[in-house]
């Protein structure tokens, strides 16, 4: 599986989600210290992926612009896709014109589904981002069509029973791409939410089946990550986190001495990915049934 760095450009956002896990919310970067960071990357690794991460990382379109013009500029390196996971609250001129020119950008929001869904996903004014994220993800939509916009769903106790709905409401907008993830350390996960969480995307499993959903793509339906697919933090001097990695070249970045590296944690790791293998199993028994 292709290596994919997650390049994180500001601490910075313009949300106060309820759930954020995010306890760095100030740290900021320069294009001196992601170019180096970057340099350091292609030393050892000349085909990936890298993902924008923040914070929200609109709020520094320009870091994005640099990253982009920078890596796209060296011979011999292949970026196969560049990903900016944003919450989809800000889009401006400068970054439709980067993703005009070069289509291999994919802008993914992230946003749980209908309006009492997203409930947890508040402004700092302290409203659901609920309308402004429909109202730009259709102004995406129309300009860059739906294989270049994707929606990542977050699930957790107060909303996994309406997923179903989400869904619906989603691909009524023009969605067609779908990321399906789990909270892992600011809610608690138990027994009940796994059952439906595998309960839901059974009844989603069947509706697609059924023709409902053309062109729909959901993640887990399409694969599982290996279970040794492990993700670190690397971290500058200072201790700033400022990219992840998932171990997949064993001689990269994450080896060297230049960055201290550590394994991400995750209290509930194997739970979440036992949900998610029965999910990808369930749905394969499904779509093979007769």
């Amino acid at each position: 599986m292709l290596e994919t760095y997650v390049l994180h450009i500001t601490k910075e956002c313009n949300m106060q989600c309820i759930y954020c896990y995010e306890k760095d919310k100030t740290s900021t970067y320069t294009w001196d210290e992601l170019k180096t960071l970057l340099n350091n990357i292609i030393k050892h690794n000349r085909n990936f992926n890298l993902e924008f991460l923040g914070g929200e990382p609109c709020l520094r379109t320009d870091l994005i612009k640099e990253t982009v013009n920078y890596l796209e500029s060296i011979e011999n390196l292949n970026v196969d896709n560049y990903i900016i996971t944003t919450n989809g609250t800000i889009i401006n001129d400068e970054l439709i014109d980067l993703m005009k020119k070069y289509q291999k950008i994919k802008y993914a929001i992230s946003m749980d589904g209908n309006t009492i869904m997203n409930c947890l996903r508040i402004l700092k004014t302290g409203f659901n981002s609920h309308d402004l994220v429909v109202s730009n993800a259709k102004k995406m939509l129309s300009i860059f069509g739906s294989d270049r916009i994707s929606s990542h769903m977050v699930t957790h106790h107060y909303n996994i029973g309406y997923f179903n709905d989400g869904i619906k409401h989603l691909y009524d907008i023009g969605l067609r791409h779908f990321g399906i993830g789990t909270i892992e350390n600011t809610m608690t996960i138990d027994n009940d939410y796994c059952q439906t969480f595998i309960k839901q995307h059974e009844i989603l499993s069947h509706k697609i089946k059924n023709g409902e959903y053309e062109g729909i793509h959901i993640g887990l339906f399409e694969g599982v990550k290996p279970k040794s697919d492990e993700r670190y933090y690397v971290r500058d001097e200072s201790g700033k986190v400022i990219l992840e990695t998932y171990g997949r070249v064993d001689n990269d970045i994450k080896n060297t001495d230049k960055y201290k590296t550590q394994p991400a944690s995750s209290p509930i790791g194997n739970m979440i990915y036992n949900i998610r293998e029965k999910v990808y199993y369930n749905h394969k028994r499904i779509m093979l049934s007769g």
